[in-house]
Parts: C-alpha cells; sequence; structure tokens
C-alpha cells in the first residue's frame, strides 16, 4: 500500500492530532517543544573548565552518538546559554551520564547562575575536566567540531576516554525526571 501524497496545503490529521507548522508563532512553537518532549532521553551534564581553570557544567539532553570509527558524539549547546563562549576545537570536556538517584544534580547544573558545583563531589579527567561521582558512564573529549543549527550550535566531540560504570540511568520524558523500571523483552 502506498500514501498518496499530501498537498502543501492539505490539513491532516493522525490520530486525532492536526498537522501543525512549528514556524508559525509562539503557540506553535511551544507545541513543537512539548512534541520533543514525547521523545526520552537519557540526562547528561557537560563539563569543563573556563579558560581561568573553574569548573563549569551544564544539564544537557540533546546527548547523541555520531561514530564508531572514529569515536564521536554531539550535543547542541543555546546561543543564549552562559557556557557558550566555551567548548572551542580542541578543548576538553566531559559527558557526564547522570544515574537515577542524581536528580538533585541535573537540577542543580540546569540552572542559568550561581555556583554549580556547591556540594557535588567530582575527580578530575584528562585536562583536569570534572568528572562527576556516581554517574552511570564518563566520557573524556575533545571538541571536534562546531555546526550551526537555529538558535543552538552543534558540538561534535571526539571521545579519548570512557568509563561504564553500569549504574541505572536517570530519563527525561515530557519535562519530568523518570527511573527506568523494568526492560522490555
Amino acid at each position: 500500500m502506498t500514501a498518496a501524497p499530501l498537498a502543501d496545503d492539505a490539513i491532516c490529521e493522525i490520530a486525532g492530532a492536526t498537522c501543525i507548522d512549528p514556524s508559525l508563532g509562539p503557540d506553535e512553537r511551544r507545541t513543537f517543544r512539548d512534541t520533543l518532549g514525547q521523545f526520552a532521553t537519557g540526562v547528561t551534564i557537560i563539563t569543563a573548565l573556563t579558560p581561568a581553570g573553574e569548573p563549569i557544567g551544564m544539564t544537557v539532553n540533546s546527548f547523541s552518538s555520531l561514530s564508531l570509527d572514529p569515536p564521536l558524539i554531539l550535543w547542541s549547546i543555546a546561543k543564549t546559554a552562559t557556557g557558550y563562549g566555551n567548548f572551542q576545537v580542541g578543548e576538553p570536556f566531559a559527558v557526564n551520564m547522570i544515574s537515577h538517584d542524581q536528580q538533585a544534580i541535573a537540577l542543580q547544573m540546569a540552572k542559568s547562575s550561581g555556583d554549580k558545583f556547591q556540594g557535588v563531589s567530582y575527580l578530575r579527567g584528562l585536562g583536569g575536566v570534572p568528572l562527576l561521582t556516581d554517574c552511570v558512564a564518563h566520557l573524556e573529549c575533545v571538541v571536534d567540531a562546531r555546526y550551526p543549527g537555529g538558535d543552538h550550535e552543534i558540538v561534535v566531540g571526539r571521545v579519548k576516554r570512557l568509563f561504564n560504570i553500569g549504574r541505572a540511568p536517570l530519563l527525561f520524558h515530557r519535562g519530568k525526571f523518570h527511573v527506568l523500571h523494568a526492560e522490555v523483552t
């Protein structure tokens, strides 16, 4: 069975949902954001150092694998983010995959200001970059490239070293944190 192509001005509906052009206005952009929130993700905290050597961190769920050979990952940073000027090509950073019991740290690192590392336990990895304790895994990377992506930039990282600790992950779905309860076989 083949589907008939839709005309550009066709009104469509699938399972009671009307198609929306997310570029039309603020309400449509909010619907776009809510729709993207339907995709469950893990939660990561990206850590690095400022040029002055101070630790920086931000909660990110736009993380994805990119390539196995060479080992590359990607994530995106808002152009308005406090740490936007960091993460330049060649600079080290770490992806800390957050475990099920680290929701408070994820919320703390999601704030736009303040001492994000207050009370947070970490070790120093390659280049002195913070590796948060009790995570699921760590990927120690260097920035391989940055690409424009609308109101964000895509950061491509080359993985230099990893630690797969194997704890249960913290998940994010529909604007809320969740814990994985059971595997589906």
